[in-house]
Order: structure tokens, then C-alpha cells, then sequence
């Protein structure tokens, strides 16, 4: 069977695995595993040697591209003609791209586009609390009408986003395809590993965030004390938030950053994950959650909050359990000893947890997904009348 030619289109580098969290890293090695030719468009990431990037880093600060400026239509203009071309050179059955508004909105072609985004613009200017100028959001909001216009296929992870394109921006609801995002992860453990692990005497509770406020790191350390109170002996690890001055405790370990680029800084995630009785995640605002994925790999309930895409993650009782946005610490202490302290229930949450991550979250049950997305498009287009480049 001939191998499908797909244009991978996105600004972000897909060799960095800390590029948005290292998703775009996943899907492109997961369509690079299948029956599927991946061919990048636009520009190939650079390798550069540390000084390289902080040096780039602090000119970015300097020379900020502002949205809707000359130069901003001018580069957008430069990268859609690069694109064009590569496509003349390389011709590509479909194009993938993600999180590529800009991209799409700009590229003129022929050939179908499947736009993937983990929400759309109005939600995240809303939910995210993003401050730009009124002329600025008007231009992101219209160049999302136009990606989400110009696409053949709109591939989101969950219910909320695909909801948003509908509401917002008047997709079409057939054009829509729900497949949730997988697992950062490389080495996973073995599930004969991950479902032998024993119930610890130690309630021991793993949050992992770089944004302190917007992930509810004040919560996850509340959850602490309240469990203290109750007489519970119980620890937590908090990985990747910087935390204020106040929050304190001998039961509490900060690791500042793990870099998923570093083979060790990897492995010790991995194994905080392994060790730990439940991830807490109550994050205030959230277009998907990775993260939860990450815990149920290694068997690891999550306890999370209702908002944004976590409820195409989390089932209640299944993989973990969500709490209103009106949860206090002391609501998610009394739900997690109630768990801890139910050695059936629990074990039962880590083999369901695990199941969860194998049938649903993971990125080759994604790609098996994508190549049918893809397929159908192909095909649809083979029986179409040629159209003109928009």
C-alpha cells in the first residue's frame, strides 16, 4: 500500500520536547511511525548551542514582531510563499497542522489542511485572561475564523474546544473529529510494573505545573495541610513552579524544572510519577492537561478540576475524579483519604487509571486516528472537481 505524503506545518521546533510541553515532539514521531511519509513545511527547526539560544532569547525581547504590523504581514507573507513552494516541489496529499492558525490563515493551497488546535482563540483569550490590544485580539479572532474556514478537517482533544469552534466561529459540525492528545512520554513502564506497585502507608500527592496561580499550586499545598490536620501522614512533590516565599513545609519537595530533554531530568519525572499515590491538579484554567495522560501511564489516579478539556480526560471514578472550580483544599483532602484509605477502591482506580492511558491516551491510538482523518480526505478529494488555491 502506498504510503501517505503529509505536509507537517507548525511554527513550534517538533525535535524540542519542551515545546508546547512536547506535544508537537509526540505527534510528529507518532505519524512518523505509522504507514505515513511526514514532510516538514516552512522553516526546520535550528540547532543552536546554548549561548545561541539566550542570545536569540533576549533579541526576541528586543525586537518583538507586533500582531498586525507590517513586518508581522510582511514575515507571514514571506513564510505562506516558502510553504507554497515546498508544496510545488514536495506535493503532499494532505497538510497536518498544529496549533498553526497564523499558518493556515495565510497559506494559499489546494491541498486539504486538517487544523488542530487544544481550543480555540475566543476560549483561550477568555479562560487564559490573555492581555492584548483591542486591534490585536481582532486579528487573532479572524485569522481562527479563517483557519478554522479554510480547513477540510478540525481535529480537537475534547468536547469543550470542538464545542467552542461550533458556537464561535460556526464550524461545520461534520468537518469536527474528537481524538484526544497522549502521554509525553518515551519510557513508559511496563503495566505489570505500574499495576504492582503497592498501596504506600504515606499518602504521597505529585503536582506538576510551571504556572503557580493558573494551576491551582495554592490548592495542591493546601490539600497538604488539610491532610495533616486530619492526621494523615502524607507528602507532596511539586515540579515546575517557582512558589512563593510563605508556602513551607518538611513535608514538602520542590524540584524548580525538569528538562524532558535531558534523559535523567526524564527519568526522574518518571519515577515521581511511579512513586506517587495521586496526581493533584487543580488547575484554574485548562485547554487539555497532558499531564493527566502522564499519570495514567503509570497507573496514577488524577484529581483535577472540571474546567476547560479535562473532562474528556478524566472520568469520575475510572481514571480519577474532577472537583467543581469551587473546590476547597480541605473538599480535595476528604476525597483523597477517602480513596487512600479504601484499599479496594484504590486499586481498582490505578488498573482502570492504566487502561484508560492504553485504550484512549496515547499517541498511537492518536495517530491510528490522524491516518484515518487523513485517509478519508484523500480519498473525498480524489472525487472531487479541482478547486482553485485560497
Amino acid at each position: 500500500m502506498k504510503s501517505l505524503r503529509v505536509g507537517f506545518l507548525c511554527s513550534h521546533d517538533y525535535s524540542d520536547r519542551n515545546a508546547w510541553s512536547g506535544t508537537i515532539y509526540y505527534m510528529y514521531k507518532a505519524l512518523t511511525e505509522r504507514n505515513i511519509q511526514v514532510v516538514v513545511l516552512g522553516k526546520p527547526p535550528k540547532k543552536y548551542w546554548l549561548g545561541q539560544k539566550i542570545l536569540n532569547k533576549l533579541c526576541q525581547k528586543n525586537d518583538s514582531i507586533k500582531i498586525g504590523s507590517p513586518r508581522y504581514i510582511a514575515e507571514n507573507n514571506k513564510l505562506a510563499s516558502l510553504v507554497q513552494k515546498q508544496l510545488l516541489e514536495t506535493p503532499c496529499d494532505v497538510i497536518f497542522a498544529p496549533v498553526a492558525k497564523r499558518e493556515v490563515a495565510f497559506v494559499k493551497t489546494n491541498t486539504p489542511i486538517v487544523y488542530c488546535s487544544d481550543a480555540t482563540c475566543s476560549l483561550y483569550l477568555k479562560d487564559y485572561k490573555i492581555e492584548l490590544e483591542p486591534e490585536e485580539i481582532e486579528l487573532e479572532e479572524r485569522e481562527e475564523a479563517i483557519a478554522i474556514s479554510k480547513a477540510s478537517k478540525l481535529v480537537y482533544p475534547s468536547a469543550w474546544a470542538a464545542n467552542s469552534a461550533i458556537s464561535d466561529y460556526q464550524a461545520e459540525p461534520n468537518k469536527i473529529k474528537i481524538v484526544p492528545f497522549g502521554a509525553n512520554l518515551d519510557d513508559c513502564e511496563l503495566a505489570s510494573a505500574v499495576l504492582s506497585k503497592k498501596q504506600h502507608q504515606v499518602c504521597r500527592l505529585l503536582f506538576v505545573g510551571k504556572d503557580w496561580d493558573r494551576k491551582g499550586g495554592n490548592l495542591a499545598f493546601d490539600t497538604l495541610i488539610c491532610l495533616q490536620k486530619m492526621g494523615i501522614d502524607a507528602e507532596l512533590v511539586m515540579v515546575g513552579s517557582k512558589l512563593p516565599e510563605k508556602v513551607r513545609s518538611d513535608k514538602l519537595t520542590v524540584i524548580p524544572f525538569l528538562n524532558k530533554n535531558d534523559r535523567q531530568q526524564r527519568q526522574q519525572l518518571n519515577e515521581l510519577f511511579f512513586r506517587a499515590n495521586f496526581l493533584i491538579f487543580p488547575t484554574r484554567a485548562e485547554c487539555y492537561g497532558i499531564v493527566l495522560c502522564e499519570a495514567n501511564a503509570f497507573g496514577l489516579p488524577a484529581i483535577a478540576t472540571d474546567v476547560g478539556g479535562i473532562p474528556t480526560i478524566v472520568k469520575n471514578g475510572k481514571n480519577g475524579y474532577m472537583l467543581p472550580l469551587s473546590a476547597t483544599g480541605n473538599d480535595y483532602a476528604n476525597l483523597i483519604a477517602r480513596i487512600f484509605f479504601d484499599r479496594a477502591l484504590y486499586n481498582q482506580l490505578v488498573l482502570s487509571s492504566r487502561a484508560e492511558y492504553e485504550t484512549r491516551l496515547n499517541w498511537n491510538k492518536w495517530a491510528e486516528s490522524m491516518e484515518e482523518v487523513f485517509v478519508s480526505l484523500v480519498n473525498y478529494n480524489l472525487k472531487q472537481p479541482a478547486r482553485s488555491a485560497r
